[in-house]
């Protein structure tokens, strides 16, 4: 019995792993394609949760917005528009993460704002392509 718990622990870890993978390959891949699901995804659930709005209407807006902003991404001044927007918000999203895990050492901080930042906008010019 204890074998077969631990073949069941071990399949759901492997599958774990596996969507943690694949989030992280489009994370790092396709950032541009990324950043467009995450945006839709928190459009829907704000429409949601702060203004009421029936899920399917929410399932549209999200689907919409997805759209535009992957049309948006690949146009010129689009691209850089919402890359270097999108930039400084993963850049203060890692530092954030740094902060809380220094226990508010800003030094750490402003590097890895910076890092985060550079390796951010190295990202979108790759998926750019």
């Amino acid at each position: 019995m204890a074998g077969l718990f631990a073949y069941g622990l071990l399949t759901a870890v492997g599958i774990a792993v596996c969507i943690l993978l694949t989030i992280i390959g489009l994370f790092v891949g396709q950032i541009i394609l990324f950043d467009s699901i995450a945006l839709s995804i928190g459009a829907a659930v704000v429409c949601y949760q702060l203004w009421s709005i029936h899920p399917a209407f929410c399932l549209l807006i999200g689907i919409a917005l997805f759209i535009f902003l992957f049309w948006l991404q690949n146009t010129k001044v689009g691209f850089w528009i919402i890359g270097i927007l999108l930039s400084l918000v993963w850049a203060f999203v890692f530092s954030f993460i740094a902060y809380t895990a220094t226990g508010g050492d800003m030094i750490w901080t402003y590097v890895v704002l910076g890092l985060g930042f550079v390796l951010m906008i190295g990202l979108h010019l790759k998926a750019r392509g």
